[in-house]
């Protein structure tokens, strides 16, 4: 259905029972997944796809080109727009997702356009537009809510919209048989995400290597403190490819905690924990006593409110962590 808000802007609303578990919903639509360049082969409405940037896991900039579908088209010549992005380059996007909003239990994801040139949100073209998905667990579905924010679409166009439930189940069995499910479930949830504690910080935050050939330290500021940033640094000092996030799905975890993927952590942990065993011999050494700091790797990820998180990071360090 439709709702108007103002004369020029609306919102088309569409309700549909997603044949999919919620745990199998969420997971694709990871940018990472959902725009994997495989989604091509069995996605007819995709001509190719990718994600260009990843600011934080389930926060992505993507490029996508959409192909010439039926539905697509009538889509375009009902609500296009002129072009706000070069067409022949295709649609990019600002995609991201969200957990627990707008309510706990609920999932959001939202995609905006992104105007090529000055790199700001504008409002679509074609059949990209602002779009945001809310889902939530209904049995063995999912229930999904698709808001459409549209800009001067004729009250008699918004009445000629394509229903959208039989494509999608039509899409999510194209999936299902797809070589990209097949990749998905080969990796074992390789492309998630899993969250590594920092503990046993009795003497303050641990020590950032001067020289590990020399094997000289540098104690960190107990300030401004966290894990994340900590152990990214730790990393490049190290010479690991290893990203690290302060972030998931939109929120924040605790400054004694960091974010990284399931990935990237199987390559890493080795070599990564090869050097940290040295920063614990130095921390012993230097301190005094027979603790010093530890990494627990997937653990249950402990989310603040961001404008709690500042307060915290200033906090956690000015004593111990346990």
């Amino acid at each position: 259905f439709v709702k108007p808000v103002t004369k020029d802007v609306s919102f088309f609303l569409t309700d549909v029972n997603l044949p999919l578990s919620f745990a199998d919903w969420r997971r694709l639509l990871n940018p990472e997944v959902f725009y994997d360049p495989l989604r091509a082969e069995f996605d007819t409405t995709m001509e190719d796809c990718q994600v260009l940037q990843l600011f934080a896991p389930g926060d992505a900039l993507v490029s996508m080109r959409l192909a010439s579908h039926p539905m697509m088209l009538k889509w375009s010549s009902l609500v296009g727009k002129p072009a706000c992005t070069r067409a022949e380059e295709g649609h990019l996007l600002r995609v991201a997702r969200r957990r627990d909003f707008p309510r706990p239990g609920m999932w959001c994801y939202v995609q905006a356009c992104m105007n090529q040139e000055t790199m700001m949100i504008c409002e679509g073209e074609g059949s990209a537009h602002t779009t945001v998905m809310i889902m939530q667990e209904a049995g063995d579905a999912v229930h999904c809510r698709e808001i459409i924010r549209l800009h001067r679409v004729p009250a008699w166009a918004l009445d000629k919209m394509p229903n959208a439930a039989d494509f999608v189940a039509q899409w999510v069995a194209a999936f299902r048989g797809s070589r990209l499910c097949a990749v998905l479930e080969a990796e074992e949830g390789l492309r998630e995400y899993m969250v590594l504690a920092l503990r046993k910080c009795e003497r303050g935050p641990p020590l950032m290597p001067v020289s590990f050939e020399e094997d000289t330290w540098a104690p960190c500021d107990r300030e401004f403190f966290s894990v994340s940033q900590y152990l990214q640094m730790f990393a490049e000092k190290a010479g690991v490819d290893l990203l690290v996030y302060d972030s998931m799905d939109g929120q924040h975890v605790v400054p004694y905690q960091a974010v990284v993927s399931r990935a990237g952590w199987h390559q890493a942990e080795a070599q990564f924990m090869d050097y940290f065993r040295l920063q614990r011999a130095a921390y012993r050494r230097i301190f005094g006593g027979s603790a010093a700091p530890v990494i627990k790797a997937d653990v249950e990820a402990r989310f603040v409110p961001v404008q709690r998180w500042k307060e915290l990071q200033q906090q956690t360090y000015g004593g111990r962590v346990a």
